[in-house]
């Protein structure tokens, strides 16, 4: 959480020494004879060594309990055979830990961190079947007492805990706290390892619908899991709303208890005590039986099939494979401790011929140097182990693995740096020479990181390809540093092979890639992202001025760095904090400056007052308020690092950026990618196109109208949008907390920030200027992934259809047309979208199918029900028609009827009733009224007429005295 926060003129992040999770890559788990191997579940530094003992002890409980619970519910096919259990630096050397080799917070499979939150989530950002990235299970699950459970979870059906006493209570009833702990870790495992989305009602929309037998039923699975609806003010029975047709916003659907014969699903109901599997589509067991009718999570990103289905193509299930064990015995989980150590880094420095090679009088070698120093005094945080190699022809250790812990220590280092070039490339010679520094003085390379920079293709023994085995054997993580297109391509696939990330800087003497992916290798290790700005180059007699937003997520001891080309004893620097104060440098001096606890918008001046041009570059890194708490980070990482215009399984190359702070997403935030010098491009997270869910914090982009052949940097930047519209969401990262993107009770709003993130570089092959990119990308348009009925109208048999307009992936230019059908059934929208029944201009009362909106815009559809659909359901869906005649994907499907909707009862008497009873008293009683006020004065005046025939009026008069 703290630890300095790298801004640019965008803020990016560098390292902390606490818990973080930033890249994609995880701890590799194994089926292997039916048990899950190698699974790392690591507790963060939040968590206290005071509480050490209880939170292994839950854990253990826990995951057995899980096991047992994930044995029953894939039929006695798989089970959690052994975790590993990482423990934090901060709780002490103990004899029962072993030392941590490979294992780190960053590459955990489960993480126990932040007991502030109580949202237990798994972070993923793929489709359906695809896995998730990590498990975050709130500290405060495992450290929960008793009580703290019950308003946690409530009561767990039958399962009530009645032997609870004293202060012990958690103790005693700690079994019953894994029977619902058990069934939720699997909940989550089913997304983090088969990719099941939950089965719950899609964020912001209807928990309701009206399936095939035109009744109301409730979004959930299994299908004939039954309950009650019930209004949330009242408490009793709900209405319907004459609108829809379907139970109004104010009414939940409450699953009965106790109900036998429904056992699914864990991905809906996990806290029922009845509910043991996951839904399926076996027609002939109603148990599990798969609701593909409802308008969930689940059904709209897998297409309505169950989980089992999607289980079922995964590698653990697929072709009969982890067939049923019929001895239980051996499926006991067993635990082992690891500690976390500090990480052991040797860079292997190229220092052949090639790096003499100048852009604009700047050696290649010179540049490596310099931005080498600056990792090594800058980036390289506390207690880590550094070594040096060099190679060439031959490969030399130029400094032995030596302990961080003093200024001297790393001016000692940096001395040691490579400064001439010459000879061979030897790649091979090199990685081995920096695994023997690894392994110095009895240590293991296991888990060790090689940073390995070159600018050319080996032309020595041995090669990479007969060294990578080795490096696999032994565990070490090869980061690569590619400078310019002459460097071995094969860089890139050692990268991929032992785990590590490859980069790319052109060579140019203004590119700051070489110093944005040195920060990455530690970066992503630990957590953040990198960023610097862009070189500013401040020619003679000129000044130049620029400005980075430091927010209040970071903010403490904020430094400016400025590293630099040419004549700097001319360069005047001045930065001017929020408050106004100034602070300034000259010449060679201006390097540094340090100042503490200061929020806002900084401004940075460069002036040069030489005759010759200075490059200047310019670092802003800034460490969160307090050690605990934590920054807005960014992330960003691709799906593969090379598109082959020959081979069309490459082309769609997709960019993801991860913006939070902590666990929590921000979103509403404007993030772009830039693929090497080319001008920025949007990033959305709108969950159309290549973004799965909308307001989920992962932003997307498809790359693919690209600069040309050869290897480019890919960066992200992220700001706070405009108009205050971007917001932190404080709740879990899973969908079905995703999706609405507004303003609400868990939501505030972000100030000002700047990010910025290197994702990697992309390898781009085989593209010529007769390649024709329309031709070659033939994806059909992004898919309506919202379509919702917000509107009926019985009097009218009519609905109303709104869905986000979408276009091209890349032009934000309106479709062609969409195309609407309606089906009795939904399977046959789903299989046989052109069979079913297609709607034409005719029934399209508002709205023109033949004029889409342009992206991102709200369409809405009034439409013409069927006179024969009367009172019966319709399912409905989209596709959307490209101008190039290629069509969408199959929308999410929907359903609808137009019905009669019956007024409220009120007191006993319909809406329709009370309105009568009014509209005759609103008559009647004026008339009776005057009626009666006719009778009277008719009366009154007879009486009259009758008292002066009779008797003549005598006036009385007082008599005065």
């Amino acid at each position: 959480m703290s630890g300095a926060v790298f801004l640019s003129v965008v803020l990016a992040l560098l390292m902390a020494t606490h818990s973080s999770l930033a890249g994609s890559r995880r701890a590799n788990i194994r089926l292997v004879n039916n048990g899950y191997e190698g699974i790392l579940v690591a507790i963060g530094e939040s968590v206290p060594f005071s509480k050490s003992n209880i939170v292994i002890d839950h854990i253990k409980q826990y995951f057995q309990d899980a096991s047992n619970v994930l044995f029953r519910a894939t039929n006695n096919r798989v089970y959690f055979r052994n975790i590993t259990i990482l423990v934090p630096k901060s709780w002490g050397d103990s004899h029962k830990y072993e030392a941590a080799t490979t294992e780190k917070f960053s590459t955990a499979n489960i993480v126990i961190d932040d007991p502030a939150r109580d949202i237990l989530s798994t972070r993923t950002y793929a489709d359906c079947g695809q896995p998730g990235e990590f498990m975050h299970i709130p500290a405060g699950y495992i450290l929960a007492n008793h009580s703290q459970i019950i308003t946690m979870f409530g009561q767990p059906g039958m399962c009530l805990c009645l032997a609870c006493v004293g202060i012990y209570s958690a103790c005693l009833c700690i079994r019953l706290f894994c029977i619902i702990a058990g069934r939720i870790i699997v909940h989550e495992w089913g997304h983090l390892r088969w990719g099941l989305p939950d089965e719950y009602p899609i964020a912001g929309r209807d928990m309701f619908y009206r399936d095939s037998k035109n009744e109301v039923s409730a979004v959930k699975c299994g299908k004939h899991l039954r309950g009650k609806l019930v209004d949330y003010g009242t408490k009793k029975d709900c209405s319907l709303d004459p609108t829809t047709g379907l139970p109004t916003r104010s009414c939940y659907f409450r699953p009965d208890e106790y109900e036998p014969g429904v056992t699914a699903s864990l991905m809906f109901s996990h806290r029922l005590s009845q509910v043991t599997t996951f839904c399926d589509n076996d027609k002939n067991n109603p148990s599990t039986l798969h609701n593909d009718e409802a308008p969930s999570i689940h059904n709209h990103l897998c297409c309505g099939r169950s989980s089992w289905q999607v289980m079922r193509e995964h590698a653990d299930f697929r072709n009969g494979n982890s067939p049923a064990i019929t001895d239980s015995q051996q499926m006991k989980t067993t635990f082992r401790l690891v500690q976390a150590k500090n990480q052991r880094i040797t860079l292997v420095l190229d220092v052949s011929g090639s790096m003499k090679m100048t852009s604009n009088g700047v050696k290649r070698i010179d540049k490596l140097y310099q931005t080498a120093a600056y990792f090594l005094l800058k980036v390289v945080p506390e207690k880590y182990h550094v070594g040096i190699v060099r190679f060439s022809s031959r490969a030399a250790t130029v400094a032995p693995l030596v302990k961080v812990t003093s200024d001297t220590v790393r001016n000692d280092l940096v001395s040691r740096l490579p400064r001439n070039a010459k000879g061979g490339t030897a790649i091979g010679l090199g990685l081995l020479q920096g695994v023997q520094v690894l392994e110095a003085n009895g240590g293991s390379s296991s888990g060790g990181i090689l940073i390995l920079v070159s600018d050319g293709e080996e032309n020595e023994s041995p090669s990479m390809a007969q060294v990578t085995p080795t490096l696999i054997r032994k565990e070490v993580i090869v980061h690569t540093i590619l400078i310019s297109d002459k460097a071995d391509q094969k860089m890139i696939k050692l990268a991929t092979a032992t785990g590590g990330k490859a980069f790319f800087d052109s060579g140019s003497y203004d590119s700051t890639d070489l110093q944005s992916a040195f920060r990455s290798t530690i970066i992503d290790d630990d957590e953040g992202a990198p960023g610097i700005t862009p070189v500013e180059s401040v020619r003679a007699k000129e000044e130049v001025m620029m400005f980075v937003n430091v927010d209040s997520s970071v903010g403490r001891d904020t430094e400016f760095t400025f590293t630099y080309t040419g004549n700097a004893f001319n360069l005047h620097v001045v930065v001017m904090s929020p408050s106004g104060r100034n602070y300034t440098a000259n010449g060679a001096n201006a390097h540094t400056n340090r100042v503490t606890k200061q929020v806002g918008k900084w401004t940075i001046v460069l002036s040069n007052s030489g005759t010759s041009t200075v490059f200047t570059q310019v670092t802003v890194a800034s460490k969160a308020p307090t050690d605990d708490s934590y920054p807005i980070r960014v992330r960003a990482f691709l799906n593969q690092q090379t598109i082959d215009f020959r081979d069309p399984k490459t082309l769609k190359m997709i960019v993801r950026a991860d913006l939070r702070k902590g666990y929590s997403p921000v979103i509403g935030a404007k993030v772009e990618v830039q693929v090497g010098s080319s001008p920025w491009k949007l990033m959305k997270d709108d969950g159309l196109g290549v973004d799965t869910v909308a307001g989920d914090g992962y932003y997307s982009a498809l790359l693919y109208r690209l600069p040309g052949n050869g290897r480019f940097p890919i960066k992200v930047r992220a700001a706070a949008g405009e108009g205050g519209e971007t917001l932190l969401v404080k709740r879990g990262g899973s969908r079905a907390n995703a999706g609405a993107g507004v303003p609400g009770p868990n939501s505030e709003g972000v100030e000002p920030f700047d990010r910025k993130a290197a994702a990697g570089l992309i390898n781009v092959v085989n593209l010529t200027p007769q390649t024709n990119l329309d031709a070659l990308y033939p994806f059909p348009p992004p898919t309506v992934r919202d379509l919702e009925v917000v509107n009926m109208s019985y009097v009218d048999k009519t609905v109303t259809l709104r869905w986000t307009a979408v276009g091209d992936y890349e032009k934000p230019v309106p479709a062609s047309s969409y195309v609407v059908r309606v089906s009795k059934s939904i399977a046959e929208l789903r299989t046989s979208f052109e069979n079913a029944t297609k709607l034409g201009d005719d029934d399209v009362i508002s709205g023109n199918l033949g004029s889409p909106n342009i992206p991102s815009e709200k369409e809405t559809f009034v439409i013409r029900f069927p006179v024969s659909a009367d009172e019966m359901t319709l399912f409905l869906g989209v596709k959307v028609n490209h101008s190039e005649g290629r069509m969408s994907d199959v929308s999410n499907v929907v359903s609808a009827a137009v019905v009669y909707v019956p007024p409220v009862k009120t007191g006993g008497l319909s809406e329709q009733a009370l309105l009568a009873i009014k509209i005759t008293f609103g008559i009647l009683v004026p008339v009776a009224v005057i009626v009666a006020g006719a009778f009277i004065a008719k009366a009154v005046y007879g009486r009259k007429m009758r008292k002066t025939k009779q008797e003549p009026v005598v006036t009385y008069k007082k008599s005065v005295a």
